[in-house]
């Protein structure tokens, strides 16, 4: 048994051995919150360069408090609270209770807080002095000069307490660590009663002192018997406020102020909390991301260094990839959530956004190691054990430093104050700036880069110095801009500033301030230096080539040690242009480029060509020029400055579009032109919302649909290519208009005005007119709107009661002014007003003076619920001209009219084919022609009509239409004096049949000169006499041979009247290439072709500007430089030349008196010879170096030893002096006593043990003491019986020592009588323990028993235990199985037991000498193999392997067999183990007894 224990022990301790060390570790839990310092200068990299390697102990982050922290809770019995009754640790009124924690007294005092009440205070008009100071409920009466008491073990407060009794009174508190909350109370004598006493005063504190403490002071009683209580709150700073006060009820009320809040109360001692939020936006964005895009600046010395890849690492744009810091064993910087985007931590989610410590490992693993992208952030670069010597380069390839060995990046500190000990194989004196701005986590709080979340375009800036006092003065810099978006030939001028590298004494980041002296160069895309930039802290440069460039200010110190301002850099991107100056666009980028160039830049005189078809569908398009929707415009005019001036130039191409909220352009006074637009807008135009001034569109086609609206005074407007024309004086002689534009696209809305190409005209007088300038007949001449040559095949509709639709346009409303010189234009689309109002084929309403109509033609069906025309629907304004125009569509209104709905002006050379379909009122030409007030008079004139005619017929679509085939209403109206009223003729030509009558209603002094003609009449030679010039005859059959227009004429001239020669396909030369254009002459009556003649434009070749420097790289002292001498032509900006010049290497220019290069300051490496350099001529001014040890002669313990202490020189190595000094005898030192000659004490005898003390040096003893050890004593077990009692004899237990094994016992009494049974047993009992070992002797013993158990009785029986009656069964097993015969071989009569720790019944195979065994050679019982007798009779003598396993595991041991038949087992390697077979049934205890391991699969 004592074995079986052991070898459990044994194998117990190999188990827990081999169990992994973490097994034993304890859960670490991630802080759920964060203090940090609150410091006034980062300390993060080099604030405090003195003790560069650690940072401050006290800097460390404090834990943030919860809001149960003890707290000071001081009032007064003074309830005025315009009484100042404390004046420390605050002023604290009457009526008011002040909090102060530990923590923010040991902030503002240390370790002391000192609560001072007045000795006296006046409420009202009467005094009242201080009687007690009341702690946690003692008084401690007041009595002025008396001795101070001082208090010690006050409940909840472990130090000191004083209070001091003079005219300053003071409560003391020194070194307190409090438990739980102490109260200090102010009592004072005499206080007069309080006029209103408050029904019910409430206890209210703060949710989180360390945002802010309040006060609460009593408002009002209310009439429900509840009080009102103003809460006042004292931020900690300001970037905290109150957000609201709550009961316990969960009732809020809100603070609308953010310092205070008003509160109902309830019930005595209610209790209040108030909460506090933040004042200031966010910092970080705290939301997870996968990745980053930054901008990253390195730089040394103020110059940017380059990556070992050769990338300039400046102005670089870099994808930062968030990873685990775990992988990096950087665990502990985790980024966790905080409470308002900025301050600690208060949760321990971990934040998946790269901060700016992943940003600088990842760049370190890029750009310094120079891994691939692929191979950063995954946490195999060993980035934080390399130290490879490392050559570190500025961008133009000079040496900035070695790294000599120096770690790339060791990260120490704790979280939220990582101190950068080493960065990019430099030392820790470093700094960076996010977006410029000195990073924060909180007022005055420094945040370093394992607390700054990165976000897509911010900016990093890291810059190292040589100059550990570059921050005192230093700072880091930048332009105006940090981005510049040009065009070809623009000029960018900039500004430079620095900001401090500490926060400013309010905590904010540092503010700007202007710098100059700085040197400034642009680079091209690869950092090529293109030019030096003069200037005195503004700085201009014109880039005549496009492309990307860079500006860059560098210190005038940089390279060198009084380096201390880091470099500013700035990106330009320089849009391609043509010879003219304009931008190509080429894609959707460049669109969106040009939109920001012209809105944000302010470059609104902006010119750009399309290169392609550009697809633009997929912006959210802003439009060109200033945004506005105003529905002033046509009366104010528009008063700005921010119009489109510039010109866009489509050259053909097409955009498509799906504008919302702006068209192309918003305000257009340049000029759009040869483009085309196709998809759709819903912004009321497809080109231009306000067409003013001197506003061009030209040559232009739309395929977009129209809808929505532009604003103007009277409702909206939609127009394809212009929403509204506004007529102004800004630029009165120029002509803003649209000229030969096509419409494809419907126009659909429900506004006021709309048509095919604008939706209406409208005049203003604002912007910079000056009366008396010009008067009022140089702008009706010279101020006008043109729309010429324009075509709509869209079909318009707009469905507004008040509607005006118009082919070509809705409506022209120019008071005072001439209308719009509409001439040319055709239109063939439908156009209606289905909900009322006016529509026409060209015009729908027409509301100015003067209007004039020429050369029209409308084919597009009409519908107007009011009025329907085909040129023209209503003519309001003073009489118009409608000349040479024609209709052929169909018009349907209630007042209707070929020609013009209701008409009062001129109309000639004008016919009508279309029918006509009237209401009220129709006529082949006119609806109604009416005479016209001349205003303020009593005079009225009728406009003549002459030379028409029509063969469209003419119906009523109700009984009382007055219709005519010429007109329906002809001069009749309210006229006041016929004598003041002129009447001119109205000659109509009408096809018989069209109508019953030629005038359906007529006034009695009308000049009617109607008449009806045949078909044959009206396509006669004669008519065509009788109409005049105006009209041809039909020789195309265009108009079923009826006369047509000279306009319309399809056969050719008889005798063309040439015009002037015009210029058309034309291509323009450049410089090496002719070009050419054709000289055209045109009919004048026919616009036939006259002749055609092709010039050729010779080129005019290059013109050469002087040579310019490009890719210039100086020349240093050691290296050549090298620039190229570039020819320009002036004209196309070709490139006629380039020459690449060396620059030789200047040479080092030594300075003899500081062995230094005058130019780059580089130091020269001296060859001494007598302490002069043969190189510079620098003479070694020597400086000793630290004291050397040389010819040393070890001093021992007991002997004197020497050596020469040697100085040399630091700088040319000579020696300076030589001393020679003797080292004493050291003595020998002592270590601690060591144990020898041991003789361990046993139960009964002493032992014994030298202590024995040597020299730690020499290893001599010096002193040995023997030392007796008392012997221990005996260590006696619980015992066992060993003999169990009987009536007859006394029982035995037996007791071991433990340590010595040696026995003693002790007597059992005997049985009593009544105890018979059991004495019977007991009996049994002793002669089967009594057997013992089995042997061949055992025979009498194993009879006895068994004779004994067998004479009991049943009752008898079952008082002896199953344990001891297997003994019997188990010896009588074992001796039956003893060997019966002797010899070489062994005859073996039993099977060998083995015990494993494998799972009961899981046993799959036993292996003997690695053979697996038949099932019949063993039998396998719960987790036990026997081996059978059978079985190792066939097994020779000697050492036996045996395994057994299961699916998972292997139990391997071992057996001896002997010859003399014994079976000896162990377990592998444990030879010390040994059972034999002569035993019985052997087993091992579980796992105790196999060595085991995981089956291989």
């Amino acid at each position: 048994m004592k074995k079986r224990i052991v070898s459990f022990l044994m194998a117990l301790v190999m188990a827990v051995s081999l169990l992994p060390v973490s097994a034993f570790a304890a859960d670490v839990d991630v802080p759920t919150a964060q203090g940090v310092p609150a410091v006034k200068q980062q300390n993060d990299e080099n604030t405090t360069p003195d003790t560069p390697a650690q940072s401050d102990p006290a800097a460390e982050p404090a834990v943030q408090t919860d809001d149960t922290e003890p707290k000071f809770i001081i009032s007064s019995n003074i309830w005025d609270t315009t009484v100042e009754v404390f004046t420390t640790p605050s002023s604290i009124m009457g009526g008011s209770v002040a909090e102060v924690t530990r923590t923010e007294y040991e902030e503002e005092n240390g370790q002391r807080l000192s609560i001072k009440p007045k000795a006296e205070v006046t409420v009202g008009e009467t005094q009242c002095k201080l009687h007690y100071v009341v702690i946690n409920g003692t008084e401690y009466e007041y009595k002025d000069g008396a001795a101070q008491i001082e208090l010690s073990g006050v409940e909840g407060c472990s130090g000191v307490i004083k209070i001091w009794m003079n005219s300053t009174t003071c409560v003391f508190f020194r070194r307190c660590e409090l438990t739980q909350d102490v109260t200090v109370e102010a009592i004072y004598d005499n206080v007069p009663a309080n006029i209103e006493t408050p029904t019910y005063t409430p206890v209210v504190t703060s949710g989180n002192v360390t945002y802010g403490t309040v006060t609460a002071e009593f408002y009002s009683n209310n009439a429900d018997g509840s009080s009102t209580w103003t809460v006042t709150a004292t931020p900690k700073n300001e970037w905290y406020k109150l957000d609201y006060v709550a009961d316990e009820a969960g009732n809020q009320f809100a603070s609308t102020d953010g310092k205070t809040a008003q509160i109902t109360v309830t019930a005595a001692g209610q209790k209040f909390t108030a909460y506090f939020t933040a004042a200031v936006a966010p910092m970080y964005d705290e939301t997870n991301a996968d990745s980053v895009t930054v901008n990253v600046t390195i730089s040394n010395d103020g110059i940017p260094l380059m990556g070992a890849d050769g990338t300039i690492l400046a102005n670089l744009d870099v994808t930062v990839p968030y990873f685990d810091l775990d992988d990096y064993g950087l665990g502990k910087y985790y980024r966790y959530g905080t409470e308002f985007g900025w301050g600690s931590y208060n949760n321990d989610t971990v934040i998946e956004r790269p901060t700016a410590l992943h940003a600088y490992i990842y760049l370190i693993e890029r750009y310094y190691m120079g891994l691939p992208a692929s191979q950063c952030g995954k946490g195999t670069s060993g980035i934080l054990d390399y130290k490879k010597a490392t050559d570190v380069r500025y961008m133009d390839g000079g040496l900035a430093y070695n790294s000599n060995r120096t770690l790339a990046l060791m990260p120490t500190g704790s979280a939220t104050s990582l101190y950068m000990k080493q960065f990019w194989g430099h030392d820790e004196n470093l700094m960076y700036f996010r977006n410029h701005e000195y990073p924060l986590m909180g007022k005055g709080w420094g945040s370093t880069c394992d607390y700054i979340l990165l976000s897509d375009g911010d900016r990093l800036d890291v810059a190292m110095f040589t100059n550990w006092d570059f921050y005192k003065d230093g700072g880091f810099n930048q332009f105006s801009q940090d981005v510049y978006s040009i065009a070809q030939g623009d000029t960018v001028t900039t500004s430079t500033f620095k900001a401090g590298t500490s926060a400013g004494l309010d905590g904010e980041s540092p503010a700007l301030e202007p710098i100059s002296g700085l040197n400034v160069a642009v680079y091209d895309a690869d950092w090529n230096k293109v030019a030096d930039v003069t200037g005195d802290g503004t700085y201009s440069y014109t880039f005549d080539k496009a492309g990307t460039y860079y500006i860059m200010a560098t210190d005038t110190g940089a390279k060198t040690t009084a380096a201390h301002y880091a470099p500013a850099t700035a990106k330009v991107t320089v849009m391609p242009g043509d010879d003219s100056g304009a931008v190509i666009l080429k894609n959707v980028a460049d669109m969106l480029w040009f939109q920001s160039y012209v809105n944000e830049q302010g470059h609104y005189d902006a010119k750009a060509v399309l290169a392609n078809d550009i697809d633009i569908s997929s912006l959210d398009w802003q439009g060109l020029g200033e945004n506005i929707d105003n529905k002033d415009v046509d009366i104010q005019g528009y008063k700005g400055d921010k119009a489109f001036t510039g010109e866009i130039d489509g050259q053909g191409h097409a955009l498509t579009v799906s504008f919302t909220g702006s068209p192309l352009v918003n305000l257009l006074t340049g000029t759009v032109k040869n483009l085309t637009i196709k998809g759709k807008s819903e912004a009321g135009a497809a080109f231009v919302r306000y067409l003013l001034y001197n506003g061009r569109i030209e040559n232009c086609v739309n395929y977009a649909s129209i809808s929505g609206g532009a604003k103007i005074n009277n409702g909206t407007a939609a127009g394809a290519f212009a929403a509204a024309a506004c007529k102004g004086p800004k630029l009165l002689y120029c002509t803003t208009g649209v000229v030969n534009c096509v419409n494809h696209g419907d126009v659909q809305t429900t506004g006021t005005y709309a048509s095919g190409i604008l939706g209406v005209v409208v005049n203003s007088f604002q912007g910079n007119f000056t009366a008396g300038t010009l008067g009022s007949s140089d702008y009706k001449v010279y101020a006008s709107i043109e729309v010429t040559g324009c075509k709509n095949y869209g079909a318009v509709s707009a469905v507004n009661s008040n509607a005006a639709a118009g082919g070509i346009v809705g409506i022209c409303s120019m008071a005072d002014v001439a209308g719009v010189p509409l001439a040319d234009c055709e239109n063939h689309g439908a156009v209606s007003a289905p909900a009322g109002g006016t529509a026409a084929g060209i015009l729908g309403q027409q509301n100015s003076e003067q209007q004039t109509i020429s050369r029209c033609l409308n084919t597009g069906t009409i519908t107007g619920m009011s009025y329907a025309a085909g040129i023209t629907g209503e003519s309001k304004g003073e009489p118009t001209l409608i000349e040479s125009c024609a209709n052929t569509g169909k018009i349907t209104g209630r007042y209707a009219g070929g020609i013009v709905a209701v008409s009062y002006g001129e109309i000639t050379d004008c016919y009508n084919t279309g029918d006509v379909t009237g209401n009220a009122f129709a006529g082949g030409i006119a609806g109604s022609h009416d005479p016209w007030q001349f205003p303020n008079t009593h005079n009225y004139a009728v406009g003549k009509v002459s030379n028409c005619y029509t063969t469209g017929k003419v119906t009523g679509s109700s009984d009382n239409a007055t219709i005519g085939a010429a007109v329906g209403k002809l001069h009749t109206g309210n006229i006041v004096s016929l004598e003041q009223t002129t009447y001119r003729d109205f000659q109509v030509y009408a096809l018989e049949g069209t109508c019953a009558q030629l005038v359906g209603q007529k006034s009695e002094n009308a000049k009617d000169a109607t008449a009806f003609k045949t078909a044959a009449e009206l396509k006669s030679d004669a008519m065509l006499t009788t109409l005049g010039d105006a009209f041809k005859k039909d020789a195309g059959n265009i108009n079923n041979g009826y006369p047509v227009l000279v306009w319309q004429v399809s056969e050719a001239c008889t005798d063309h009247t040439p015009g002037a020669a015009v210029r058309e396909n034309e291509v323009p030369a450049t410089c090496t290439k002719d070009g050419s254009h054709d000289e055209v002459i045109y009919c004048t009556v026919c616009k036939a072709e006259i002749s055609r003649k092709t010039i050729t434009d010779k080129a005019p070749g290059h013109k050469e500007q002087p040579a310019v420097k490009e890719n210039v790289k100086d020349a240093t002292c050691t290296v050549a430089g090298s620039h190229d001498e570039v020819v320009y032509c002036s004209v196309c900006q070709t490139e006629i030349s380039r020459t690449t010049v060396t620059d030789k290497a200047l040479g080092h220019d030594w300075d003899s008196t500081t062995g230094k290069c005058k130019r780059c300051e580089t130091v020269c490496d001296h060859k001494w010879t007598n302490g002069k350099c043969d190189t510079c001529g620098y003479t070694c001014q020597h400086v000793g170096g630290d004291a050397v040890k040389e010819k040393e002669v070890p001093a021992t313990c007991t002997k004197d030893g020497s050596h020469d202490e040697v100085v040399y020189c630091t700088i040319c190595k000579s020696e300076v002096s030589r001393t020679n000094v003797v080292d004493k005898a050291t003595g020998h030192k002592e270590q601690p006593a060591v144990k020898e000659n041991v003789k361990a004490p046993t139960c009964t005898v002493d032992g014994s043990h030298d202590e024995v003390v040597y020299c730690s040096v020499c290893k001599e003893e010096v002193s040995r003491t023997n030392v007796v050890d008392k012997a221990t004593g005996h260590k006696w077990d619980d015992g066992v019986v060993t003999t169990q009692p009987t009536t007859g004899k006394e029982g035995v237990k037996t007791f071991t020592c433990t340590v010595c094994k040696e026995t003693k016992t002790e007597t059992i009494d005997k049985l009593g009588e009544d105890q018979k049974d059991q004495s019977a047993a007991n009996e049994a009992i002793n002669l089967i323990n009594g057997i013992g070992t089995v042997t061949k002797n055992s025979k009498d013993k194993i009879d006895a028993a068994r004779k004994a158990y067998d004479g009991l009785t049943e009752d008898q029986k079952k008082l002896v235990p199953a344990d001891v009656l297997k003994t019997l069964t188990d010896a009588e097993t074992a001796y039956a199985n003893l060997p019966r015969s002797s010899g070489s071989g062994s005859a073996y009569t039993g099977g060998h037991t083995f015990t494993t720790d494998l799972e009961p019944g899981s046993i799959t195979g036993v292996f003997v000498d690695g053979k697996k065994l038949d099932s019949r050679y063993y039998t396998v019982s719960g987790s036990d193999v026997t081996l059978t007798a059978d079985y190792l009779k066939t097994l020779r003598s000697g050492k036996h392997t045996v395994k057994i396993e299961n699916a998972a595991k292997v139990a391997t041991g071992s057996f001896t067999l002997s010859g003399s038949g014994a079976v000896q087992s162990s377990r592998t390697g444990d030879p010390g183990v040994a059972i034999y077979f002569a035993m019985g049934a052997v087993s091992f205890l579980g796992s105790a007894a196999w060595l085991r391991k995981r089956k291989e699969t």
